[in-house]
């Protein structure tokens, strides 16, 4: 074998192995690098919602009557277009007195693959292919003498449900009502008794809110949809309402 030959031979396999190199590089690295940046995005995400967390916070607690939130899309999907349920009944156990409360939301919502973040009765959501954890509570205040619960309840106003693609999007909401939706003060110490029941898809995150609180399970079994927590023997409860409507625009 004379020179020439060693050299192209040569050649041959140091070109052999950098294309095997690169491709496996590539076919490696690439989904890892796919993956990092759309986590990114999903964080980026949850940071918008933080924001429209305090937009509606300005509105639910401070008073402002409308608050726009831009939210860039990036592939995933934005959407008000869901149903969640809450329940509370509350009973003075010496008098009987007592009231039930009933309130449907429609949460605001973005998907992308497996994950959703969601904005809900006030609170921040993030689901993961069916485990939901909440990133920021709805502010409830769960005390030994008294239980202090803001709602915001959101409706859409218009046809538009969900919108897609990579540009922004601007989430409008308005204030059009607030108030104490119900109460119950007990005469005597702390026989005042109160069970929250949340039907949700993030019944799971609930969950773990209402333990953190302190709260009584009853049915905490989320994989049925719906969890149940009870405040057991308060002075006095208040269900502070905010009723806001929601709109997607371009």
């Amino acid at each position: 074998m004379n020179r020439a030959q060693s050299d192209a031979i040569g050649f041959v396999l140091v070109f052999s192995l950098i294309v095997l190199t690169v491709g496996t590089v590539y076919a490696m690295g690439y989904p890892a690098l796919q993956d990092l940046r759309t986590d990114e995005q999903l964080e980026n995400m949850e940071r918008a919602f933080d924001v429209l967390d305090d937009n509606v916070d300005d509105m639910a607690r401070d008073g402002a009557p409308s608050r726009a939130t831009e939210i860039k899309l990036n592939g995933g999907v934005l959407a008000v277009n869901e149903s969640t349920e809450v329940s509370i009944e509350a009973v003075d156990a010496s008098t009987g007195e007592n009231f039930t409360l009933n309130a449907t939301s429609t949460p605001i919502t973005y998907s992308r693959d497996d994950t959703t973040v969601a904005s809900t009765y006030g609170a921040v959501v993030r689901d993961d292919r069916g485990a939901s954890v909440m990133r920021d509570g709805p502010g409830w205040v769960v005390g030994d003498d008294h239980a202090m619960i803001p709602l915001v309840i959101a409706q859409r106003v218009d046809d538009r449900t969900a919108l897609g693609g990579s540009s922004t999007v601007l989430v409008r909401t308005d204030v059009v009502g607030r108030g104490v939706a119900a109460d119950l003060h007990s005469d005597d110490v702390s026989d005042v008794n109160v069970t929250v029941t949340v039907t949700s898809p993030w019944a799971g995150a609930w969950g773990q809110y209402f333990e953190s609180q302190g709260m009584e399970p009853i049915d905490a079994n989320p994989d049925d949809g719906d969890v149940t927590y009870r405040i057991t023997g308060v002075e006095s409860v208040v269900v502070q309402q905010t009723a806001i409507t929601v709109r997607l625009e371009r």
